[in-house]
């Protein structure tokens, strides 16, 4: 049985035989890395204990996508955007679903407008909107709980109110710059998309590597993180 099946089992048998109990979670794929749940940062996780305390029990789920494919040859590490996942939750488990990246077309084409699924746990499909959050300039040591309050009090396309914002005096927010995502969609079952061939531009390799380079820089620890800000400056 593969590792990672078996961390699914676990995870599965952990929500059921809990004493707890947990009314909602979400599922995620061991390629999908968590950066937010609900406004605050965190850990990668496969399961995602959603807040059924949200109003109208609205959630949004920042993730990435991380996958490996060959292209001429080589091996290939995507890292893609952080996509913004919202949606309205009940008492039971749900289940995100990604798109294969196999190719570099394919890799770029879920960054251009990222394609998945979320089911509920009768196979269902839910109603969701999705966004990117998006940052101009040097990806390095991004605070993400910062931009996606930012995000969040400037109405986007899937921002969320939280609890603590409704019973605030303080309703009102100055106007955020944010950077203009081409494409959000609202959507209510997946759709397949055939594969389109992307011309590799120099501004779709900068892209990449700036990913990259956010991607390990979170993964290094804060002496590492001060030496390579060092090296920058």
């Amino acid at each position: 049985m593969e590792p990672h099946t078996m961390r699914h089992i676990i995870a599965l048998l952990c929500l059921t035989l809990s004493p707890m109990g947990i009314a909602a979670s979400l599922q995620l794929p061991d390629r999908a890395e968590t950066v937010l749940v609900n406004g605050k940062a965190s850990q990668q996780q496969s399961s995602v204990k959603l807040d059924l305390s949200m109003p109208d029990n609205m959630q949004q789920i920042a993730f990435r996508y991380q996958a490996r494919y060959r292209d001429n040859g080589s091996q290939n590490d995507f890292v893609s955007d952080v996509v913004i996942l919202r949606f309205q939750a009940s008492e039971q488990n749900y289940q995100l679903t990604l798109p294969t990246i196999n190719s570099a077309s394919r890799a770029n084409q879920f960054n251009d407008q990222p394609t998945i699924t979320l089911t509920d746990n009768t196979g269902k499909s839910i109603v969701f909107t999705q966004d990117k959050l998006m940052k101009s300039g040097l990806q390095i040591g991004r605070n993400f709980a910062q931009e996606i309050a930012l995000y969040n009090e400037s109405g986007a396309i899937a921002a969320i109110v939280s609890a603590k914002r409704i019973t605030s005096k303080t309703t009102t927010a100055a106007p955020v710059a944010l950077v203009p995502v081409a494409k959000t969609t609202e959507v209510t079952a997946s759709n397949n998309t055939a594969d389109t061939q992307v011309n590799k531009t120099e501004d779709i390799t900068q892209a990449e590597v700036s990913r990259m380079l956010d991607y390990w820089y979170q993964k290094a620890n804060p002496n590492t993180q001060a030496e390579f800000k060092a090296k920058i400056n």
